[in-house]
């Protein structure tokens, strides 16, 4: 059962993680593992398991990304699981993609063209 736990609680943490980005699937030059994101809202890779950025940052005051972008990627985690994910955006991110929401949709959608041609014949 502990086993179980364990699973079910890194699969929780990496579905953080890939709400705020996305899996390359390349390795890491440093740990040799294939844990390098990239954290949309920052336009910067990373690597989970160093936890480093594998981007500089460009030295403009004035960059939208790289101004706010933290220290380390666990403390963007931090901020963007706990701060942003819980509040619209996660709502947002969770309405596009429910799935039966938008096939439910398409069949109504042929199921009334259907009954509109029977009346109209």
């Amino acid at each position: 059962m502990k086993n179980r736990k364990n699973y079910l609680k890194s699969r929780k943490k990496n579905f953080k993680w890939k709400l705020i980005g996305w899996y390359s699937g390349s390795e890491c030059r440093k740990c040799g593992k294939k844990t390098i994101l990239q954290i949309e809202k920052y336009d910067s890779w990373c690597c989970i398991t160093c936890n480093e950025w594998r981007d500089d940052v460009c030295g403009d005051p004035d960059c939208p990304f790289c101004s706010k972008r933290p220290a380390t990627p666990y403390e963007a985690y931090y901020y963007l699981t706990e701060m942003e994910i819980d509040s619209a955006y996660r709502k947002n991110w969770r309405r596009e993609n429910y799935q039966h929401k938008t096939d439910g949709m398409k069949r109504h959608k042929k199921q009334r063209e259907f009954i509109e041609n029977i009346l109209i014949r």
